[in-house]
């Protein structure tokens, strides 16, 4: 009976949480007027692809998804590299502050994002970097930033230093012997580090609104938003520019999930 109690809430959750998408998908392919109509029909009664052909013929939404591509690699890879150095100190070396530093990175990820609209518009009012990429990059840069440092911190100090020892033993500088057994043994948490970072680049409204007015920097979710108007909404290309938006970050997970759990719960018992 608890079995079954359990499978049942379990279908019932899955049902709640794929009933917007299954949603978004119908509504991707049916006609704008066939939206609003009431009551709504669960399946569409005209099957068409015009929201698609809007996007694929427009070339402002196309270089929308070479912005969004970019900025989330580069922000991904960035946030990566430094993270992993940054890391590797906390969880090899003793130096003082080392715990007031632990303590700031925890920090940055409690302050309401909203609050850092207005320093963020105005630094880059001043340095001549609004509306562009860079400034997404940077701002981004100082939300994933701290989260890659703590994640991979906590795998690298679950790995024993005898296996770096063992390789500078054998000839390896220290450098070769992080990139030839610490990082190879660690991308459990790079995948999931990496994967966290590139969701946040990708679904990122507030800021890309803030800091972003040109189409030619726009990234997708401004690109959605647009579509909206105060009397008609083009509803039909909406659900198909967030079906196709979405498409990535879905398929990402499928494969890397597992990589993802594993590197979120490593070292959760360290401290």
């Amino acid at each position: 009976l608890i079995n079954a109690a359990s499978y049942l809430l379990l279908l019932v959750a899955i049902a709640i949480v794929f009933f917007p998408l299954a949603w978004m998908l119908t509504v991707s392919v049916r006609p704008n007027i066939e939206v609003m109509r009431m009551p709504p029909d669960w399946l569409p009664q005209v099957f068409t692809l015009e929201g698609y052909r809007k996007i694929f013929e427009s070339k402002r939404y196309l270089v929308v998804f070479l912005n969004t591509m970019v900025v989330s690699l580069v922000v991904t890879a960035l946030s990566l590299i430094l993270g992993a150095m940054a890391a590797y100190a906390l969880a090899r070396f003793k130096f003082a502050g080392q715990r007031a530093v632990l303590m700031f990175l925890i920090t940055t990820q409690m302050f309401p994002l909203v609050l850092l609209c207005i320093p963020y518009f105005r630094i880059f009012i001043t340095l001549g970097l609004y509306d562009t990429r860079t400034s997404l990059i940077a701002v981004y840069l100082t939300f994933t930033l701290p989260f890659c440092i703590l994640m991979l911190r906590s795998y690298f100090i679950n790995i024993p230093r005898d296996i770096e020892e063992a390789a500078m033993v054998d000839g390896c500088s220290r450098l070769g012997a992080i990139f030839r057994t610490l990082v190879p043994m660690s991308y459990p948490a790079f995948i999931g580090a990496g994967l966290y970072t590139f969701l946040l680049a990708w679904n990122e409204f507030l800021f890309a609104v803030v800091l972003i007015e040109s189409w030619e920097n726009r990234v997708l979710t401004m690109a959605i938003y647009s579509l909206m108007a105060e009397f008609v909404t083009d509803w039909n290309t909406m659900m198909a520019f967030s079906v196709l938006a979405s498409l990535p970050l879905v398929m990402a997970f499928i494969f890397l999930q597992k990589f993802m759990v594993q590197g979120m719960t490593a070292g959760a018992l360290t401290s």
